[in-house]
């Protein structure tokens, strides 16, 4: 089991620790709210010095006011904020300096699941906008089930293209789904297999989809970048058409 540690300030995981048992730490604080501390506290310590009454000041004074502000986040603004930087923490996690399976958990359990529980307090009940709302969040939530496994062949992808940089990429997508579905564990039961075996089909449908949407892009590392962030900019774009998530 797993141990997910939170940061104190906007709640979100940033990192994972083997545990006995799944166990929720709030402490320590996320690379990029210790980020935003250091930039308040070069900004504090620069107006100390700074104390010419002009306009330039009083921008100034109203941005500190600002960052101040934002430390006070109420939940919503912290899903909002979630919401506008999923991409760049998918570029992260898709470089290979993140988990994907706590981004996954982050996606589901700060987004995806606080965004049933807006809909049910925002509509009511068999409110039409509550039924497109919910078709929305389904369909996130059907994105996270492969997620993982579209991680893994990606990589897959990569890896074969930078072997073979003059194999076409839809070639490498088709050569990488038959070695997958020939590396499928023998060993577990006949539904567990095809359960595996659906999933790989499904990957591999979506990446070839996602092919097919940037295949002008000339540039081949280009290409397998933006297709491997198109699940997250997917989420991104759907959730971000909820009423609650919407520009305040």
């Amino acid at each position: 089991m797993v141990k997910y540690n939170h940061c104190e300030k906007c709640k979100s995981v940033y990192s994972t620790t083997p545990w006995i048992g799944e166990v929720h730490a709030y402490n320590g604080i996320c690379p990029s709210c210790m980020a935003g501390e250091k930039q308040d506290n070069q900004m504090q310590q620069e107006s100390q010095y700074d104390h010419v009454e002009d306009k330039h000041d009083a921008e100034h004074a109203e941005t500190m006011k600002d960052n101040h502000e934002s430390t006070q986040s109420s939940p919503l603004e912290i899903e909002k904020r979630l919401l506008s930087s999923l991409e760049q923490k998918a570029n992260v996690v898709l470089s290979g300096e993140g988990s994907i399976v706590v981004l996954i958990k982050e996606i589901k359990d700060d987004l995806v699941d606080k965004a049933k529980e807006r809909i049910g307090k925002t509509f009511k009940s068999f409110d039409v906008n509550k039924i497109e709302a919910q078709k929305v969040v389904d369909h996130a939530e059907n994105i996270l089930d492969y997620l993982s496994e579209f991680k893994d062949y990606m990589d897959d992808l990569v890896k074969k293209l930078q072997d073979n940089p003059k194999m076409k990429v839809k070639t490498a997508i088709d050569k990488v789904f038959k070695e997958s579905i020939a590396n499928l564990p023998k060993g577990g039961t006949k539904d567990v297999f095809l359960n595996k075996k659906d999933i790989l089909k499904t990957v591999s449908d979506k990446t070839l989809k996602f092919y097919n949407i940037y295949s002008d892009t000339k540039d081949v590392s280009e290409l397998t970048k933006k297709m491997g962030l198109h699940p997250f900019y997917e989420i991104q774009k759907k959730l971000s058409t909820l009423p609650f998530y919407g520009s305040s």
